[in-house]
């Protein structure tokens, strides 16, 4: 199994997402960010099971914690989690 890496920019949106939920209700916030890292770490047990999301650029695959997506490239020693975007936000490309 490979294991799964954030890559700067998906560490610094999960804690800013994380501090927005926090600041209204903690708890909830607790909860989310809980089921939010650990479906990151899930993608490990099937990374090639989620469907290739081109608009995001070449290799990109996602899946979806309504309402966020966590957007990821398969790579041969890793899973490098690339961003966790609000499903609402135009799509950017990833090199």
């Amino acid at each position: 199994m490979r294991p799964v890496r954030l890559s700067k920019l998906a560490f610094d949106e999960i804690e800013r997402l994380g501090r927005e939920i926090a600041a209204d209700k903690p708890r909830a916030a607790e909860v989310f960010m809980t089921e939010l890292i650990a479906r990151c770490h899930a993608i490990a047990d099937a990374p090639e099971g989620c469907d290739f999301k081109p608009d995001y650029g070449a290799g990109v695959r996602g899946v979806t914690v309504r309402p966020y997506l966590i957007l990821y490239r398969v790579r041969p020693r890793d899973i490098l989690i690339l961003s966790v975007r609000h499903g609402a936000r135009r799509p950017v490309t990833f090199k």
